[in-house]
């Protein structure tokens, strides 16, 4: 919820204004949010401590990850590459394709939840 409701409105506030202050924030915020992607299969984790950067498991459903949550991602980070040229923030959602992509189960598609 962060990175589509901050991350992708400091994102669309630069996209308009062309202020490099919201760029900065967004940048700042995506660094705060990285420890979520630090995870064995590359899943963001439910939760991050933006303070310590640190990933936190979701204890109410043995530490799944919301699909929905980890997949839509996508525009805002490599946005977030696009605009920095930084290209950690595009690999990053790429990982969460690719680790979707790979555990299909059923007609191509994927679970309600997924292990981080």
């Amino acid at each position: 919820e962060t990175t589509i409701r901050m991350l992708g409105g400091l994102l669309s506030a630069y996209h308009f204004s062309n202020d490099d202050v919201y760029l900065d924030k967004a940048v700042q915020l995506a660094n705060a949010l990285h420890g979520a992607y630090d995870s064995p299969s590359g899943i963001p984790y439910s939760s991050v401590n933006l303070k310590s950067g640190k990933g936190i498991k979701n204890h109410v459903d043995n530490g799944a990850s919301s699909t929905a949550e980890a997949a839509t991602v996508q525009l805002e980070m490599k946005y977030l590459s696009k605009l920095t040229g930084e290209i950690l923030w595009w690999n990053l959602a790429e990982k969460v394709m690719q680790v979707l992509e790979s555990n299909k189960t059923y007609d191509g598609l994927s679970p309600i939840y997924t292990f981080p």
